[in-house]
């Protein structure tokens, strides 16, 4: 199922806001539950939440004694950087040859509190491994985004191969997750906008991020 379709039925389960008196589902018009969605990105909600979630697990880390080899795991789309402006250019679609499109602009901006918290683990000497669902086609594009960025400092970013594009998102992640474990590394936290960036395993302490655009599984 392409991510388009995932929208629309991710934005239909908004739609169901609450049961009328005869216990009848009401519904609003697709139009107005984006504009809710846009509001709530631009209202500066989610940027407190951001800070909120990533306050958290900044205090987490204060409590932690970090092991060698200590390495965080980090999505990157709409958790490292975002495309919220490119998406809203199209009303929150999703067709594939635009986001290539844009992929390669190396456009996408910093999330502001995850480059905080990515600048907290650099000065823990802790290592940083992107992992991202993009595919190999855009590698460089995505390397050079990142350096942009100030995302300067990682280990590798894991980007999907020609023989993984039909695998699913838990599927691709929790497999090279479990490959940088069989290397040496040791996971201690994972952090990403869906659930299936965390899920399948080698996770450590999982920290999700809101993501009320796009689902993926």
């Amino acid at each position: 199922m392409n991510r388009l379709i995932k929208s629309l039925l991710f934005i239909s389960l908004l739609i169901l806001i609450g049961c009328s008196g005869d216990s009848e589902n009401r519904l609003l018009n697709l139009g107005a539950v984006k504009k809710v969605v846009q509001n709530y990105y631009e209202s500066g909600q989610y940027d407190k939440d951001m800070k909120r979630i990533i306050d958290d697990a900044v205090e987490y880390f204060n409590r932690l004694t970090i092991p060698p080899e200590a390495t965080v795991v980090f999505d990157i789309d709409e958790t490292a950087l975002s495309n919220y402006e490119h998406i809203k250019e199209i009303d929150f679609g999703y067709y594939y040859e635009i986001w290539l499109e844009w992929l390669k602009k190396s456009d996408a901006t910093a999330i502001p509190q995850t480059k905080r918290f990515y600048n907290y683990l650099i000065s823990k000497n802790i290592r940083i491994v992107f992992i991202s669902g993009r595919n190999c086609d855009s590698y460089q594009a995505t390397l050079d985004n990142l350096n942009q960025q100030g995302y300067t400092e990682f280990d590798t970013v894991i980007v999907r191969k020609e023989n993984e594009r039909d695998l699913t998102a838990t599927e691709f992640k929790s497999s090279k997750r479990s490959e940088l474990v069989s290397r040496g590394y040791k996971i201690i936290a994972n952090i990403g906008d869906q659930l299936s960036d965390l899920a399948g395993g080698n996770s450590g302490f999982e920290i999700k991020l809101p993501n009320y655009i796009y689902l993926i599984d």
